[in-house]
């Protein structure tokens, strides 16, 4: 979603430049210089790429990698990186990294050898446009219960905007349409009985959008202002969503969690109606649980809820951030929640690596010894390229996380690499 997007928004503006621009995809190798050029991979396409023995023209080619998003930084992406900047250390590639606001981001900055007046970092509070954040808190467990108890203060958030645009982040597809028609219900109960939808409207102005619906169900959610957008949906439905916000008619759009990262809109008021979720059979949290603050809070009544990582709350609150004009965000969530999340979303998210504790690296090493690039009794080509990863400096830094030995690094490699080569015997 986020490499779509930002692909999408991208080509206009290099089109005007005369650059070329292409989508890496899984399974394709690194392409051949061919002019002027920008890549756009996702990490699990670039390590993809990687696994091929790269050609030296490529490398010396390769003049700039930006690394997006990196508040999102997982096993994956850490070691796509890792390895890139690996290949290319005997040749002039630039490395900038991006990410929403960290408690500490020298850790990530060493890591890209970023130069340390090179470093930008800017916490929540120093952003020019006028952003509220507020935070409500609930002891109802995560069930149909909680949402209908969240529909009044979601309803009271909307209703305050002034008729400004409105994003709600719900857990999931299926309780979108719920979510939307609990809405409803609440303007009816204040005698709004067109909803959110513009005083000027009509129903027969809105016929001939709810014509072009496939799915005919929404058409009643779209007759009070209300839109519903998740990866469910089939695509002209959701290009149809996005048009009706753009145009003002649906003044309140209800979105999955998992539309998260590819909804390319904002708005003045942005809900977000918890902080769990129901885990898919066999769906893991990304990284290990203590990475996240709020991991296993909950557990003791559902093991198959789950907590949304704090990047993704904090990807939710920046929904509401428009330039030159103010926004608000209202965070509603489990009560034991609060603290964490206010101090996060005032000073910055938490970043670990989490590739120490995955089957990436021992994956990825072993289809490396099958295929004869690396050899398995040489463990210093093994540290070498360890050395290259944000885990390593992390490792110095908070030894404590990593279950490190403090102030003997190498120890600490030598003993993972150990680890490695015993699991992948």
């Amino acid at each position: 979603g986020l490499v779509t997007d930002l692909s999408t928004q991208s080509r206009p503006i290099l089109s005007s430049l005369a650059i070329r621009s292409e989508t890496i995809n899984e399974g394709s190798s690194l392409p051949s210089p061919r002019g002027k050029s920008v890549y756009f991979a996702t990490p699990h396409s670039l390590l993809q790429a990687l696994k091929e023995t790269l050609d030296e023209a490529i490398l010396g080619s390769l003049r700039l990698v930006v690394c997006e998003n990196l508040e999102l930084l997982d096993e994956e992406y850490e070691l796509a990186v890792s390895l890139l900047m690996h290949a290319t250390q005997f040749h002039s590639s630039r490395f900038i990294g991006l990410s929403e606001p960290l408690v500490d981001p020298s850790g990530l900055a060493g890591w890209l050898r970023v130069p340390s007046l090179s470093l930008t970092s800017f916490r929540p509070k120093d952003r020019e446009q006028d952003l509220s954040t507020s935070i409500q808190t609930f002891t109802i467990p995560h069930s149909a219960t909680l949402f209908k108890a969240m529909a009044r203060p979601t309803h009271a958030a909307i209703s305050s905007s002034g008729g400004e645009p409105s994003i709600v982040f719900v857990p999931s597809a299926t309780l979108c349409k719920m979510v939307a028609n609990d809405l409803i219900t609440q303007c009816a109960m204040d005698l709004k009985m067109q909803g959110y939808l513009p005083a000027e409207m009509s129903p027969i102005d809105i016929e001939p959008y709810t014509a072009r619906l496939q799915d005919k169900s929404l058409a009643d959610l779209i007759m009070h202002g209300i839109g519903i957008y998740h990866d469910g949906m089939k695509r002209p439905d959701r290009a149809l969503m996005l048009e009706l916000y753009a145009e003002g008619i649906a003044r309140v759009l209800v979105v999955s969690r998992d539309a998260l990262f590819s909804i390319p809109i904002r708005a003045g008021v942005v809900v977000a109606m918890g902080t769990q979720y129901v885990k898919k059979e066999g769906e893991g949290e990304r990284g290990k649980d203590k990475s996240s603050a709020l991991a296993n809070q909950h557990q003791q009544y559902d093991r198959q809820i789950g907590n949304y990582d704090l990047a993704e709350i904090v990807h939710m609150q920046g929904r509401a951030v428009r330039h030159g004009r103010d926004g608000s965000f209202h965070l509603l969530c489990q009560a034991e929640g609060h603290t964490t999340l206010m101090r996060f979303l005032e000073d910055g998210l938490p970043l670990e690596s989490s590739l120490h504790e995955s089957s990436v690296l021992a994956k990825w090493l072993q289809s490396r010894w099958e295929d004869g690039s690396m050899d398995r009794d040489d463990k210093q080509a093994t540290l070498d390229l360890l050395s290259w990863t944000y885990m390593s400096r992390r490792m110095e830094s908070n030894p404590m996380y990593y279950d490190a030995v403090p102030e003997e690094l190498a120890t600490s490699l030598s003993r993972l690499v150990d680890q490695l080569h015993a699991t992948s015997s």
